[in-house]
């Protein structure tokens, strides 16, 4: 993973490959999915949805089946990630490994495993 969006969420640090987001846009409007799960904040529409959150990013993944945002409490920047990721002892989701980097760890998200999530998630 040579170049990656970094994200913060949660006190957390998070990477996503570069060639996996399409685009970064401000967090607006969200029409909820109804009986959807709680971890689907719901669809980006126009403005006759309601503002789900004041502040946020959201982060346009790119997707064979159709982009999805990613909602995350802010975008650090776009940085090189060394290539000596260590591997979690206990992986969680999408995230597989961590670096170390100077502002602390940083983990990386593998796109593959995240897509498949999404999946399950739209499709549950």
């Amino acid at each position: 993973m040579p170049r990656a969006v970094i994200c913060l969420h949660g006190g957390n640090r998070y990477a996503l490959p570069l060639s996996a987001v399409r685009r970064v846009t401000e967090m607006a409007f969200v029409s909820r999915v109804p009986r959807a799960p709680p971890a689907l904040l719901g669809v980006l529409v126009g403005l006759k949805a309601r503002p789900a959150r004041p502040e946020g990013k959201v982060v346009m993944l790119q997707r064979p089946r159709g982009d999805v945002g990613l909602y995350v409490s802010e975008v650090a920047g776009i940085e090189e990630i060394p290539a000596e990721a260590r591997e979690l002892k206990e992986p969680s989701g999408a995230v597989l490994a961590q670096v170390d980097s100077a502002e602390g760890p940083v983990k990386l998200i593998d796109p593959e495993q995240l897509q498949r999530a999404i999946d399950n998630l739209v499709e549950a």
